[in-house]
């Protein structure tokens, strides 16, 4: 899906990055490794939203073994007018209809079927649709959390890892901080649940790349697409000039500060066969988001 103007997200590129090699940008951007089966194979489709707006999956994984469950599942979405951008979560442990009609989280359809099955079941959930995929390796973004000076994290438990202590509240966190936050992996009652730590780290990371003012410096720009290329993949159509354009957009039109952070409703859950816990969603209440990802009215949703 190509996105703004060629012209002038050309000028405003330039205008950005004023004194940096735009070839050498180019070639930092490019360098994200670009994956076709991360989205499901299928005819060209008229996008159910408004036009202009866009839907990433965002995967992250601990392991690049296949097989490997996901462990934090995102969808991004930027609306039309390239001025807000909403964060859905969505519960790794989510019971939902496989393509072959029977149930799974959506971490084993990651496992058993690669992005491309999450992405179906996800559009069929919601009854939206996934313009692109980026696939995230989560041990290795240490560095990239530094560069980017700090992330913000709404901590729900207080726990101590690593040497490090984190109090209930918002706290900010180095790279080496992130990374001890995600290793808690504590099973005590009131222990913050692994994949939990990960997604708010990985949330933290998204809002810092949408708003750090780091990003004004031509260098940094470059550092942190260079650190991105080493973990992360996105699919074959969200090429280098759609990324550098959709970066433009955000960061010159938008005055929303930071994301809005959504959850996926859910209601009640149960024990699977293989003594995993699952949640089930709140169809009702998933069907009125869906909508309001479709007409760029999450705002509402969020009030």
């Amino acid at each position: 899906m190509r996105v703004g103007t060629g012209v002038l997200a050309g000028l405003l590129a330039a205008a950005i990055v004023a004194g940096a090699a735009i070839g050498s940008l180019w070639l930092s951007v490019s360098g994200i490794a670009r994956n076709p089966s991360l989205l499901p194979a299928r005819d060209a489709i008229v996008s159910t939203g408004v036009p202009g707006s866009l839907n990433l999956l965002l995967i992250g994984t601990d392991s690049h073994a296949v097989g490997s469950e996901a462990n934090v599942l995102l969808i991004v979405h930027v609306n039309g007018g390239r001025n807000r951008v909403d964060v859905v979560s969505l519960p790794r442990n989510l019971m939902v209809t496989a393509a072959d009609g029977s149930l799974r989280r959506l971490s084993r359809h990651y496992a058993e079927g690669g992005a491309a099955a999450v992405v179906k079941s996800v559009e069929g959930l919601l009854d939206i649709r996934i313009d692109h995929v980026a696939l995230t390796w989560l041990e290795g973004m240490s560095r990239l959390i530094d560069l980017l000076g700090r992330i913000s994290v709404d901590n729900p438990v207080e726990a101590t890892s690593q040497g490090f202590r984190f109090p209930k509240g918002p706290i900010t966190l180095s790279g080496e901080e992130a990374l001890a936050f995600v290793r808690q992996g504590g099973t005590s009652p009131g222990d913050l649940d692994r994949a939990e730590s990960q997604r708010l780290v990985l949330q933290g990371i998204v809002e810092r790349l949408l708003t750090s003012k780091a990003l004004l410096n031509p260098g940094t720009v470059k550092a942190v697409l260079g650190q991105l290329a080493g973990e992360i993949e996105v699919d074959s159509s969200l090429d280098a000039r759609a990324m550098i354009e959709l970066f433009v957009d955000l960061r010159l039109r938008s005055s929303q500060g930071s994301p809005a952070s959504i959850k996926l409703p859910t209601a009640g859950g149960g024990i699977a066969a293989d003594g995993t816990g699952y949640v089930l969603p709140d169809s009702g209440r998933v069907a009125d988001l869906g909508r309001a990802l479709n007409t760029d009215t999450l705002d509402a949703w969020v009030r």
